[in-house]
């Protein structure tokens, strides 16, 4: 019997108090290929876009612990045996993977991105920087006690990380979780498919986290902004090449069981360039054009 694989979209912007977030999973969910019989669920998310503000020294807490909640009720619901996570942020990646975990006694993480992800609301202010550490049982306490089975720290593995600021290795070394900021600019296949049957590995949740990879090399990165400002103290720049992440998850999912998928923080710098020309010429009041729009 072919197993159940829902599509989650999940527009989350405040996690990471950017806006942008929230189009980009709008973009992921029209140009993804379409797979009959897969259900697509939209998690609500607030397109208003006001300035945020701090709730227990994390930003928008109340809003963002409404959504992960939300999303781990409409899993629950659908009960699947498989799901892909278009984002929005980081904090995406919670709630289905906390529901694999329990779902799957033989889960690996592999958690592709240029930062740790492990933060708390002492180290750092948004949420999108916590989520692993939520799921490890640690981070934000009120997002953490969404996670009913936590990962243990062996069942994690980073690839493409940049090594994190010198609190977030104490936190990693706190935590137990082992780490190796990444060398050259090609992900480990090889090592990570050893690390894999190593441990026994049958089933796998990969994590995405597009600022993995070098600016240049792939545009819809948060380091491509155009009205970037400073860069905050733990955002590493992420070197890693566009087809050595593609063919990774090839070689990955052809050695596993790849049940859980996010594409986080993919951010659209030019579609939103595009869409402020619409908003001031009035392009966007047109709403029935003598066409359909289908993605090739």
């Amino acid at each position: 019997m072919e197993k159940k694989t829902i599509r989650l979209i999940v527009p989350d912007w405040q996690a990471g108090d950017n806006p942008v977030y929230y189009f980009g999973a709008k973009i992921l969910q029209v140009i993804a290929p379409k797979k009959e019989g897969q259900k697509e669920i939209t998690i609500p998310v607030p397109d208003n876009f006001k300035p945020l503000e701090r709730e227990n020294g994390v930003t928008a807490q109340g809003a963002v612990y409404q959504q992960v909640k939300d999303t781990v009720s409409a899993i629950d619901k659908e009960a699947p045996d498989k799901i892909i996570t278009f984002g929005g942020n980081c904090l995406v990646s919670q709630a289905p993977f906390a529901y694999l975990n329990e779902k799957y006694d033989d889960l690996g993480v592999l958690w592709v991105d240029a930062h740790p992800d492990i933060s708390n609301p002492e180290i750092y202010e948004n949420e999108h920087a916590m989520v692993l550490a939520n799921l490890l049982g640690a981070g934000d306490p009120k997002l953490s006690g969404l996670v009913r089975k936590t990962l243990k720290p062996s069942q994690v593995r980073y690839e493409g990380m940049q090594g994190g600021v010198d609190v977030e290795q104490a936190e990693l070394d706190r935590l137990g979780v082992s780490y190796a900021a990444a060398k050259g600019n090609e992900l480990d296949a090889e090592g990570a498919i050893s690390w894999i049957r190593e441990n026994g590995i049958k089933h796998i949740a990969f994590h995405l986290d597009c600022d993995v990879m070098d600016p240049h090399d792939f545009y819809a990165t948060y380091f491509n902004n155009p009205a970037l400002g400073p860069i905050p103290y733990n955002a590493a720049t992420g070197h890693m090449k566009r087809a050595s992440v593609w063919d990774f998850i090839e070689k990955i999912s052809k050695e596993t069981d790849l049940v859980g998928f996010t594409i986080a923080e993919y951010m659209p710098w030019s579609a939103m360039q595009m869409r402020e020309l619409m908003k001031r010429t009035g392009t966007a009041r047109l709403t029935a054009l003598p066409f359909s729009f289908s993605p090739v």
